[in-house]
């Protein structure tokens, strides 16, 4: 599953405390919200010190293939109390070696955010993501959107990982809302049937905002998008590091 890619190292950051915590934003399959999620997550863990997010294969529609980057590769987006550096391939149906970049990650970046291309199943077929998915104190986010069928994958998802050997208390769903409206009830019954599979489960509010502009912007949200981040925090006990 480790196929061939691009590789790219992190620059050096300004002087900091060690990283303190990997966060792997992950799913069962695509178009759940995962990337909203990591955006989310990085908003708010980047006021803790020098942040960066690794999205290793964006999607062939993905703004952030083209995003303005500074000479050292990465881009600034702005966050709730500071900004956050973007790494992502630029060019489309090529990816980055996620695993290569956290193994040689400065140690001055104070958190790290991948948000995974692949999937769950894919991800623990990969040796080398096995071993960090499993590794004690990495974070693992299993994002679903808030419908039938993406929750009973998540389930499942959320089975393997555990039996996988990641700790309840290193394992979040973040369940993203697909419309305003009510849940239906089979709907809101998978996600009790998820919560009981992980260590918390968080809520994050339907942004049509995100549909529109491809990726979560400044501003879109608004306090209910920041208060599911900082559920997502406390849940994930990153409250030090934030």
């Amino acid at each position: 599953m480790d196929g061939p890619g691009t590789s790219a190292a992190l620059p050096a950051a300004p002087d900091a405390p060690a990283m303190s915590d990997l966060v792997l934003v992950v799913a069962a399959s695509g178009g759940m919200g995962r990337s909203t999620t990591a955006d989310l997550l990085a908003r708010r863990l980047c006021a803790a010190g020098p942040l960066v997010l690794i999205d290793d294969a964006p999607g062939l529609f993905s703004s952030r293939r083209n995003l303005p980057r500074g000479r050292n590769g990465l881009v600034a987006m702005p966050g709730y109390r500071g900004n956050y550096q973007v790494l992502a391939p630029e060019a489309p149906m090529t990816r980055i070696e996620t695993i290569d970049i956290v193994e040689t990650a400065d140690p001055a970046w104070t958190t790290l955010v991948v948000d995974s291309y692949d999937s769950v199943l894919q991800l623990l077929y990969a040796d080398s993501w096995y071993r960090l998915m499993t590794e004690p104190g990495v974070r693992v986010v299993l994002v679903s959107a808030s419908a039938t069928g993406p929750l009973q994958q998540a389930i499942g998802a959320a089975r393997a990982l555990r039996e996988a050997g990641v700790a309840p208390e290193d394992l979040v769903a973040a369940v993203v809302d697909i419309s305003d409206g009510r849940i239906p009830r089979p709907t809101l019954a998978r996600m009790v049937m998820l919560e009981g599979e992980v260590g918390a489960l968080v809520r994050v509010p339907h942004m049509p905002s995100v549909r529109a502009a491809g990726r979560l912007e400044a501003g879109h949200g608004g306090r209910a998008a920041q208060h599911a981040a900082d559920a997502l925090v406390r849940r994930l006990a990153l409250e030090e590091a934030a």
